[in-house]
């Protein structure tokens, strides 16, 4: 799933996780995006690129994401505990542009807001 949406939203590679913040029940969907334009701009339209994919998803459709922007690619960052603090915090003004929860490293994204972005309204 991580190559596939890295390669469909015109990522550097994207790594897709599942967590289980609390209980195992819990399920959060946290997309690394790596990318080489780190400008909230640049991140806003990367964003908006992969809710149109997750959108379209088996595995994403209908789920919240959870979204960081870290520059480079995947191989930069092999060390999953590095990455957890890699990400760029650009999401507060991400989230002005694209809509959703923002702040520092991390955007929160509802499935309606990843619907919405993807013109599935």
């Amino acid at each position: 799933m991580s190559d596939r949406l890295g390669r469909e939203a015109g990522l550097n590679g994207a790594l897709v996780e599942v967590q289980h913040p609390g209980l195992p029940t819990n399920e959060k969907i946290v997309v690394w995006m790596f990318v080489d334009d780190t400008s909230a701009p640049a991140v806003a339209d990367d964003v908006t690129r992969v809710a149109r994919v997750a959108a379209n998803d088996p595995d994403l459709a209908g789920k919240d994401l959870t979204l960081a922007a870290v520059e480079g690619s995947p191989a930069d960052h092999t060390d999953r505990v590095v990455l957890g603090s890699s990400g760029v915090p650009v999401m507060a003004a991400v989230a002005e542009t694209v809509g959703g929860r923002g702040a520092e490293e991390f955007l929160e994204l509802s499935a309606a807001d990843v619907r919405r972005l993807a013109g599935r309204q």
